[in-house]
């Protein structure tokens, strides 16, 4: 069983998820998936994304595969097989989708993007391994897109944010390795607000970054540490439907809250009890009624908190 706490800055509640819940905070629904390799399962399920219709995308890593959900999870299709050719994978990590329902990929191992129809047919890929514009290490890991469907790429190893169009032209980068304004030390995820502001979960800095959509250095929030608006090592990040912000901090592991100017709201304690001691949570999504999707590697499973705004 898996139970939530919900702490706010001045007050902390504790409930039995089974039972009872309150109405502005999250309850567990239940978990999507199992270890293993049929359809349905996972192993070492990465990232989430969502298209227009409710539809659910997986990374499934481990597994060198796409897997496509009903909303209600229910299996539709998949795609790949290990390898480096058109339509294959070695080990993919990010997950996203642009606003026309093309499906893009960071092909982790294979240093590139891979960009797909919603049932998977191959359509084109870019990058390849380098320090060059448009190139990537061996970690390249996010993707997201904004209203413009621009494409901004995560990338580790190379401490930086890197911009395309949709169709894979380079447009612009920034960061590098550092803890200043607008450096970056392994930097997870990436999220874009309404207005196009691009916020970076700055992994082992403790902290998010905020930019403009051309990469102007615009804030920065966190610091290592247990308290409200600290964090121990931050991963996922999430945007909901108020541009309030959500990284998961998995040492803890929680989802620390924030509005889009870093203020600490609160914090959602995801407390594990009972035969879930596997548990490694690696990247979290919201869809459109911003429920909460968190998946978690060790169980090779999704976990799903509901809202309940």
């Amino acid at each position: 069983m898996l139970v939530i706490l919900v702490a706010s800055m001045t007050a902390a509640c504790t409930w039995n998820l089974s039972f009872s819940a309150n109405i502005n905070d999250y309850i567990f629904l239940e978990n999507w998936g199992s270890s293993g390799s049929d359809d349905g399962q996972f192993n070492v399920p990465h990232s989430i994304a969502f298209d227009r219709f409710g539809n659910a995308y997986v990374s499934d890593t481990n597994n060198h595969r796409i897997q496509k959900f009903s909303a209600d999870g229910k299996f539709i299709a998949k795609w790949g097989t290990k390898g480096a050719g058109d339509g294959q994978f070695l080990s993919p990590e990010g997950i996203n989708i642009d606003s026309l329902g093309n499906v893009y990929v960071t092909d982790t191992g294979n240093s590139r993007i891979e960009k797909f129809s919603a049932d998977g047919k191959f359509i084109a890929k870019w990058g390849t391994r380098g320090k060059a514009d448009g190139q990537f290490s061996r970690h390249v890991h996010d993707i997201t897109f904004d209203s413009s469907d621009n494409a901004y790429v995560t990338d580790r190893f190379k401490h930086n944010i890197q911009k395309f169009s949709a169709d894979g032209k380079f447009i612009a980068k920034w960061g590098s390795k550092g803890s200043g304004n607008g450096q970056f030390n392994e930097p997870h995820s990436s999220v874009i607000d309404s207005i196009g502001n691009v916020y970076v979960s700055d992994m082992n800095n403790y902290r998010i970054q905020k930019f403009s959509a051309d990469g102007k250095f615009i804030a920065k929030w966190g610091t290592k540490g247990a308290g409200d608006g600290q964090f121990l090592f931050p991963l996922g990040i999430g945007i909901d439907s108020s541009d309030n912000i959500y990284s998961l901090d998995i040492q803890r592991p929680s989802v620390e809250i924030f509005t889009k100017d870093g203020t600490f709201m609160k914090r959602l304690l995801l407390q594990i009890t009972g035969n879930t001691t596997s548990s490694s949570f690696e990247d979290l999504e919201l869809d459109r009624s911003d429920n909460i999707y968190v998946t978690d590697r060790g169980e090779h499973n999704i976990k799903i908190f509901v809202s309940q705004k």
